[in-house]
């Protein structure tokens, strides 16, 4: 953190003399906190939020760029659109993160530590994204990483259909479609329908044979229905699937003599179904929450084009929550989560662990300070009870336009059954069938100021987090094995966080943000691709017929766990929409504008300058 000083200074002059939409209203709120509908500016903790108009400036196709313009939050990807995507919150791997849709926990138990495939989550499907940074995720059962919280297309609230379609460079096209019956008598209709595909490019930089291009395919589609409200009560179903192919390189299989051969042509093919009810009740002075709902992942692989296996997961889930203000200054959250987690490999093995929870949230709401603490205790099958707790404070600071901010959380994260079951698997290490695993713990706290005066804002944050025993996976390609390994000690993870924005009056806005990063292993050692310092700044220029957004984004150099650093690197995005009528917009759009070269993994390429045109029609 040599640089420290430096990058604070950068980050504090952004938000001197520029602009960046952070907080665009005081009003603002946010449920991924709480679960319940706070208002963003009395938080404590670290929250992000990517609006619908935002998603739509920055033309991403997937959930990974989009978070990459996020603070606190990296991202790498093994080539183009599809490729297994890393995203790492302050550092945290993605399997310590809880990805939700619409309330429903998309972990799939049938992955490597259950990570979600966040690649083949469409942006065209999203209404509005929200994550939590940090350690302080407790309420919805979350790990050092953090709450992602994804809300679906919710259509308009009067009869409409939307359509967009977008095509680019590397044989890039997608439309989507959502339909809304509006509000009517007997409730609302929305359904959400999206397709990507992209022919890609030859990832792999050593793939000088076959030398093929690595393409993706994504259908999706989400239906859901509100009823009418009855006396504060109301339902809505909702029904959601993604099927999904990826072209990738570097696999292999064994021949019929049990011989290994190395492939480039590698493919695999998922689907995501999910279902839920969700049943609320709306008070006075109380509302009242009871959903269930399971997501059911499914996962194929061919080498050469032939099928090597597949693997089955399913989550299953039931959550009741209430909350009741007491008094004009306190309220309570309280509420219990059960879930089955299942998984089959294909050969043989299945197993399904289920996890019992209550929570329980008091917050005191004053004229100057905001002080909450929680506490969640849970019971898992495998491996007993856990208790996890959080207290933040909000206070002003006496200073105009200044508020000082503070919290701790901790937390812990089981292994998945995936994990155990590939463990006691004949391909598994011998340490690791040989040495049981135990569930990871977490903790970390932070501390910051959130200024605001007039059309600027800013807010400055500094963390401390760590992950005691972490479950890492180990490959030795002599043995053609490999296990989930737990390693004794302590990792930790510190940084700073600064972002800005500010609003002008003639429809120009500039955003900005910078974070230091640390994060070490338990002996010290520094994590791979985790950069030290990311940074950005965007302009938006907007008026009633048209807007521009240009974007730079800056990775600092990172090393790859095995004495390999990848170079900084700088990238610019640009758009531009026009109204043309009340109804029809076009856009132009380029990723990686000044066309630079740079890798996210070592030994795979990243997409030069890509150029798009989009049409989006509302009827």
């Amino acid at each position: 953190m040599a640089t420290l000083k430096q990058q604070l200074v950068f980050a504090l002059s952004v938000a001197a003399t520029s602009q960046i939409t952070i907080a665009e209203s005081i009003d603002e709120t946010v449920i991924v906190a709480d679960r319940i509908q706070t208002t963003r500016d009395s938080l404590a903790v670290s929250v992000n939020v990517i609006d619908r108009e935002l998603i739509s400036a920055l033309g991403s196709a997937t959930l990974p760029q989009l978070l990459r313009s996020q603070v606190g939050i990296s991202t790498t990807q093994t080539g183009g659109m599809g490729a297994v995507s890393g995203i790492r919150v302050r550092g945290q791997d993605a399997f310590r993160t809880r990805v939700l849709i619409d309330g429903i926990d998309i972990s799939d138990p049938s992955s490597p530590q259950i990570s979600p495939r966040m690649e083949h989550i469409a942006s065209g499907a999203l209404e509005r994204v929200e994550v939590l940074r940090g350690t302080q995720g407790l309420l919805w059962g979350a790990d050092a990483g953090g709450v992602i919280a994804l809300t679906s297309r919710q259509g308009s609230d009067r009869p409409s259909i939307e359509l967009t379609a977008e095509l680019g460079g590397y044989g890039f096209e997608t439309e989507s479609l959502v339909a809304s019956s509006g509000a009517m008598a007997v409730g609302k209709l929305t359904a959400v329908l999206n397709h990507v595909q992209m022919d890609g490019f030859n990832a792999l930089q050593s793939d000088t044979e076959l030398a093929d291009k690595d393409g993706y395919n994504n259908d999706s589609y989400h239906l859901s229905y509100t009823t009418p409200e009855w006396q504060g009560w109301s339902a809505t179903l909702s029904a959601r699937e993604v099927d999904a192919k990826t072209d990738y390189d570097s696999c292999g299989r064994f021949d019929e003599n049990f011989s290994f051969i190395s492939s480039n042509d590698c493919s695999d093919g998922y689907n995501n179904e999910t279902r839920g009810v969700v049943v609320r009740h709306e008070g006075d002075n109380h509302s009242t929450q009871i959903r269930v709902s399971e997501s059911d992942s499914d996962r194929a692989y061919f080498t050469d084009g032939l099928f090597q296996f597949a693997l089955q997961g399913s989550n299953e889930q039931l959550s009741v929550s209430h909350n009741r203000r007491l008094t004009d200054t306190y309220d309570v959250t309280l509420g219990i989560d059960q879930d089955e987690r299942s998984y089959d490999d294909g050969f043989g093995t299945a197993r399904s662990r289920g996890n019992d929870a209550a929570f329980l949230n008091v917050r005191r709401v004053g004229e100057t300070a905001t002080l909450s603490g929680a506490v969640r205790a849970d019971d898992n099958d495998d491996f007993g009870r856990y208790t996890s707790w959080r207290i933040t404070a909000f206070t002003d600071t006496g200073v105009d336009g200044l508020a000082f901010k503070a919290a701790y959380g901790t937390g812990f994260r089981a292994p998945s059954p995936y994990e155990i079951g590939s463990n006691q698997s004949p391909w598994a290490l011998a340490e690791a069938r040989d040495n049981a695993l135990d569930a990871e713990q977490s903790k970390g706290w932070e501390m910051g100021l959130r200024g605001s005066r007039n059309a600027l804002a800013w807010e400055l944050t500094y963390f401390e987090q760590q992950v005691s025993d972490a479950i890492v996976y180990r490959y030795d390609p002599s043995l053609f094995a490999g296990g989930y390994l737990q390693i004794p000690g302590t990792s930790q993870f510190s940084g700073v966080e600064a972002t800005a924005s500010w609003s002008l009056d003639d429809g120009v806005s500039i955003e900005g943000f910078i974070s230091d990063l640390s994060a070490e292993d338990a002996d010290g050692n520094g994590l791979p691709y985790r950069p030290e310092t990311t940074a950005q700044i965007s302009a938006r220029i907007g008026d009633a017929k048209s807007e521009w957004l240009l974007l730079a984004r800056y990775t600092s150099d990172r090393q790859d766990g095995f004495g390999t650093t990848l170079g900084d690197y700088t990238v610019v995005d640009g758009s531009f929409r026009y109204r043309v009528s009340e109804d029809i917009k076009v856009s132009v759009r380029a990723e990686n504008l000044t066309n630079e070269g740079y890798s996210d993994i070592v030994g795979y390429r990243s997409p030069g300058r890509t150029i798009y045109v989009g049409l989006n029609v509302s009827i």
